[in-house]
Parts: C-alpha cells; structure tokens; sequence
C-alpha cells in the first residue's frame, strides 16, 4: 500500500493478454461500481492511466421527451448522440483535472 498525501493506494496488479484485454480485479470492480457490458474511460496522464466509469443514463429518463412531425432519422439521431456523449464525457475529465 502506498500513502500519497491523505490518499491511500493499493498496488494491484493485473495481466494483459495477446489480445491486448486486461481484466480489472473483482475489488476494484466492486470499488468502481462496474459490472459486465458497463464502460469505463481510460484517462492518460504522463505515464500513469486511471479508469473511471462512464455514468450511466437511463432511456428511460428521456422518455416522452421527444416529439416530431416528421419522420425520425434514427442512424442520424445516434450519430448525433454520440457525438454529443462523446463531447460531454471529455468537456468532464477536462472540468476534473
């Protein structure tokens, strides 16, 4: 264990496959608060890499909240979306550093 300042950290390790996959310890799962199909960020810093998790949002929550006349473009709806995600996500790390 290491002690940075109040913070402390625990060194565990992990093993890469050929595949390039690294599974994430079970306490550090359980810690983040990620389970199976959820998405984590990587966030690179000099040479040191922190995951985070990406905050989920319900489908549900926007239910109901969109209305048209016409016709939906829904492959554009998501490219948009995820564009708009995507900026998000970044516009945070960039508010947290």
């Amino acid at each position: 264990m290491i002690v940075r300042g109040e913070v402390q950290l625990e060194l565990i390790s992990g093993k890469m496959t050929s595949k390039g996959q690294i599974t994430i310890p079970k306490e550090l799962r359980d810690q983040l608060g990620v389970d199976e199909g959820d998405q984590v960020k990587f966030l690179i810093e000099d040479d040191e890499v922190r995951i985070k998790p990406v905050k989920k949002k319900l489908l549900s929550q926007a239910i109901g909240k969109i209305t048209s006349e016409e016709e939906i473009d829904l492959e554009k709806m998501r490219k948009v979306a995820h564009k708009k995600a995507s900026e998000h996500i970044l516009s945070e790390d960039i508010e947290h550093e």
